[in-house]
This record gives C-alpha cells, sequence and structure tokens, in this order.
C-alpha cells in the first residue's frame, strides 16, 4: 500500500519513526513534509498534499492511505477534510479507527501526538492499514451523498431548508 505521510514540527520526529517500521514492513511510503525538522513549519499546507496525493491515487485505482502526525491534531484534520474526496479523522483509540475505516472509508488519519502516547501509535497504523470498507450498502449510500454534496452542493431527493 502506498502510505503518503506527513508533518509538521510536533510530529516530525515521531512520523520519521514510523516511516522507518513502514518501509521495513514493505509499504511505498511518499514523504509530504520538510526534509529536515522545521520549528517554523505549519500544518495546512502539509496536510492538504497528503491528502490530496491519496484522492489522485484513489482515482488511479491505488491503494493508498495518508498518515498526518501533529500536535492536537486538530487543525490538520480541518485542513485535510478541505481536499474534494478526504475522508479524515483525528484518533487516539485503534477501534474507533476501526469502526471509521469499516463505516465511512476514511482514506487518511491525524495522530494528535500530543495527546497519543507513542506506544499506541503503531495499533492506530495497523487499524488504518488493516481495516477495509464494509461496502455496507448504507454506509456506502452515505458516501455517495457526501461526495454529490462535495461535487453540487446538495444531495438530490434532500435540501437543507433554512
Amino acid at each position: 500500500m502506498r502510505i503518503h505521510l506527513a508533518a509538521n514540527s510536533e510530529g516530525y520526529r515521531a512520523a520519521r519513526s514510523v516511516q522507518e517500521e513502514l518501509i521495513t514492513a514493505g509499504h511505498e511510503v511518499v514523504w509530504h513534509a520538510a526534509p529536515e525538522f522545521d520549528e517554523g513549519d505549519d500544518y495546512p499546507g502539509i496536510a492538504i498534499r497528503a491528502v490530496q496525493a491519496v484522492v489522485h491515487d484513489e482515482d488511479a485505482g491505488r491503494d493508498a492511505r495518508a498518515l498526518i502526525l501533529g500536535g492536537s491534531g486538530a487543525g490538520e484534520v480541518i485542513a485535510a477534510n478541505k481536499v474534494n474526496g478526504a475522508r479524515v479523522v483525528s484518533a487516539t483509540d485503534p477501534a474507533y479507527v476501526v469502526d471509521a475505516r469499516a463505516r465511512a472509508d476514511i482514506n487518511g488519519l491525524v495522530i494528535p501526538t500530543a495527546h497519543v502516547a507513542p506506544s499506541t501509535v503503531p495499533a492506530l497504523i495497523d487499524a488504518l492499514l488493516a481495516t477495509a470498507f464494509s461496502n455496507d450498502l448504507d454506509d456506502a449510500r452515505r458516501l455517495v451523498n457526501v461526495a454529490e454534496f462535495e461535487a453540487a452542493g446538495t444531495i438530490e431527493g434532500w435540501t437543507i431548508e433554512e
């Protein structure tokens, strides 16, 4: 699987460690952060680039995920989800990641290193990479609804009334 890995200064060291582990496990890792530690970097561009690459890979039929390591993770999730086709969550619990992959087909995970013990990081990543989408009809329909809203600003047969 291709992993688009990104980190700002708060997640940089952890991401470099994760990068080596993913490569050792046989994954193709594409680095989307500064080549060297940069205390003044900003997360929006880093998160957006990683998720844009995942959406591009998905459009080309490649199995890919974004993995973004940050401080609180909140800003990274907001920035990443501005990309059409992004389905990114932040998580501190592997069970949540399993549910998000199975039910919402997430294609990206933000790990908030300020709130996650380093020993939990591998389990979060395993949950992201090992869990398949359920292909449940209701879940699939909801994903189509979200994609339609991204593209057209509405969901056919459903309107938002003010």
